[in-house]
């Protein structure tokens, strides 16, 4: 049985109390009595009680309007009222308002009465258990969402860190491939800046230009398949070495897998030296065959190495670099793509859209395809 084994009985005959306890009086029950409902509350107030007897006919108060306020103050309570004026009326009132256990006539049978109380206490004991683990359940799931907020936060914590590891990886990779001819490692922060730039004013979401600008930091990782001897030597480059220069597009996408995370990332090693009219390398692509990630990374890749040093040429002047680079629109570059480029420049301050001229002999990149007109060799290294 419950701990608990509070019984309160209410009745307006003191004889009637004085029967009850002394049917009880060999079981194990703590009793409180009250001959009015009035001073029965107060005992409710003041005392946990598991179970109720409660007489019907009383002058302060009748027995179904106390046991309905005892299910106002604990429904856990259980409620049985014993009357000497049984009918249906009272037994629907009883179980409609006071919402009883048991309904009992008098005279009782001590027997069903005291099978009645130990009923009652056992239902309470179940109303208790029912209480506890649903207060349990309640503690557990609260405990259980701060222990998920806990997760999620974690996780995400987990997750950044573990971002910022595969970034400040690739970036390493990035910065090998490019020590052998930018030891500070500024070309390919310079291109992913650009990148992101010209994906965003081309209408790309911020994810798919964050996708971009990331791949491009390694549009040139191949080059570590490349000797020294070609990538720092000063002045054109022969055929022989210009074809094994070309061969880092494949060795690119070939060091970056087969991972779904690094598809953008190896369209971009292998296609960023693909010609908009068809005729550049690996694959002679051409238009929108070109993926749109290459085509970004091949105007900025362009235009940073005409605007900075390289071992076999100068800086360009930026309005130098614009205006060749106008010149191969629709050639090496995709033309409406190389427009927006023009407008990013000019809203950076740039001159106006600028008028296409020739670049001049023995001052040119050397990276781009020698299918393209003589004077407009640029092949960026």
């Amino acid at each position: 049985m419950n701990r608990n084994q509070t019984l309160l009985i209410v009745d307006d005959e003191p004889h009637v109390l004085s029967s009850i306890k002394r049917l009880l009086r060999r079981e194990d029950y703590r009793l409180l009595t009250a001959t009015s409902a009035g001073r029965a509350l107060d005992l409710l107030a003041n005392h946990d009680i598991c179970v109720t007897i409660s007489d019907h006919m009383m002058p302060d108060m009748d027995g179904i309007t106390f046991l309905e306020k005892v299910a106002a103050h604990d429904p856990a309570i259980v409620r049985i009222l014993i009357t000497a004026h049984a009918s249906l009326e009272n037994a629907m009132a009883a179980i409609k308002r006071g919402r009883i256990f048991e309904y009992l006539p008098k005279p009782w049978s001590d027997t069903a009465l005291k099978g009645t109380i130990r009923r009652a206490f056992e239902h309470h004991g179940l109303l208790e258990e029912n209480r506890r683990l649903q207060e349990l359940t309640r503690q557990q799931n609260e405990e259980l969402k701060t222990i998920n907020d806990n997760l999620e936060s974690l996780v995400k914590t987990r997750t950044e860190q573990l971002e910022d590891a595969v970034r400040e990886g690739v970036f390493m990779l990035a910065l090998a491939s490019e020590a052998k001819d930018d030891v500070t490692g500024d070309h390919i922060r310079r291109i992913q800046r650009q990148t992101y730039a010209l994906s965003r004013a081309q209408g790309l979401s911020e994810a798919q230009a964050e996708a971009i600008s990331f791949g491009s930091i390694l549009h040139d990782v191949g080059k570590i398949h490349i000797p020294d001897a070609i990538l720092k030597k000063e002045g054109p480059l022969s055929r022989h070495e210009f074809e094994i220069m070309k061969t880092h597009t494949i060795a690119g996408e070939k060091i970056l897998g087969r991972k779904p995370f690094y598809r953008i990332a190896r369209q971009i090693a292998r296609h960023h030296h693909e010609c908009w009219d068809g005729s550049g390398y690996p694959d002679g692509l051409s238009g929108e065959s070109i993926p749109l990630a290459a085509r970004i990374v091949t105007i900025a890749d362009v235009y940073d190495a005409l605007v900075h040093e390289r071992p076999y040429k100068p800086a360009w002047p930026v309005h130098r670099a614009l205006s060749v680079m106008a010149s191969c629109a629709g050639r090496m570059f995709d033309p409406q793509l190389l427009g927006v480029f023009f407008e990013l420049q000019q809203s950076q301050g740039q001159p106006s859209r600028p008028a296409a001229v020739q670049c001049p002999q023995g001052v040119r990149p050397r990276e781009f395809p020698a299918a393209l007109p003589d004077p407009i060799k640029l092949g960026v290294t």
